[in-house]
Formats: C-alpha cells, sequence, structure tokens
C-alpha cells in the first residue's frame, strides 16, 4: 500500500489483515480484512461511522485515486496492550525512540 507523507511523497505500505491503520483525518479504522471486492479487497470500520468502509490495496477509498478523508495512511501502532498509567518509562522511551527515528 502507498500512503501520503506529504503533498507529493509516498512510501510504500504493506497491508494486512487483522491491523487497525488511521485515516487521512486521524479516525481509526480497522481492524481490516481482505474480504472486499476486487477493486476493493479491503474492508473495516471506522470510528463514527456505523457502515462498513471498503479500501483498495492502496488504502484509497475511491479506486480513481481520487483523495479522501477516509483513505488510509497508516498503521496504528499499540503500546502491547498496556493501559497507559501502566507504561514504564522504558515503554515510553522506545516509543519516542521509533518516533524519532522515523524522521
Amino acid at each position: 500500500m502507498c500512503a501520503l507523507i506529504e503533498d507529493s511523497v509516498w512510501y510504500k505500505m504493506k497491508m494486512r489483515t487483522g491491523l487497525s491503520y488511521r485515516t487521512r483525518d486521524g479516525r481509526i479504522a480497522g481492524p481490516v480484512l481482505a474480504r472486499g471486492g476486487h477493486s476493493h479487497p479491503w474492508e473495516g470500520r471506522v470510528e463514527g461511522l456505523e457502515e462498513i468502509q471498503y479500501w483498495t490495496d492502496d488504502g484509497l477509498l475511491f479506486a480513481s485515486g481520487e483523495l479522501h478523508n477516509l483513505d488510509l495512511v497508516g498503521s496504528v501502532r499499540g503500546s502491547a496492550g498496556k493501559a497507559i498509567d501502566q507504561m514504564t518509562l522504558d515503554d515510553y522511551r522506545r516509543g519516542v525512540a521509533r518516533l524519532r527515528s522515523a524522521f
């Protein structure tokens, strides 16, 4: 899957069944499943919406390539299932280090 970093810079992202992704407008979508139709093989729910949504292999809502707020732009990374008040300083530091290495 290709996701937009800035207006014209794309990076490759592999869609995987069972993962959650962030939409262009910041909502969480998923977990996604590979069950949709031929042009939109990925499906999942988006927070705040009742209907199931469908995406292309590139994470786009529209197969035409037109950008939409519900396009998938990145995977959601959890904190190993820990509540925020149970995170240790080491967990926090590992998270900050991952963020810094992403830029």
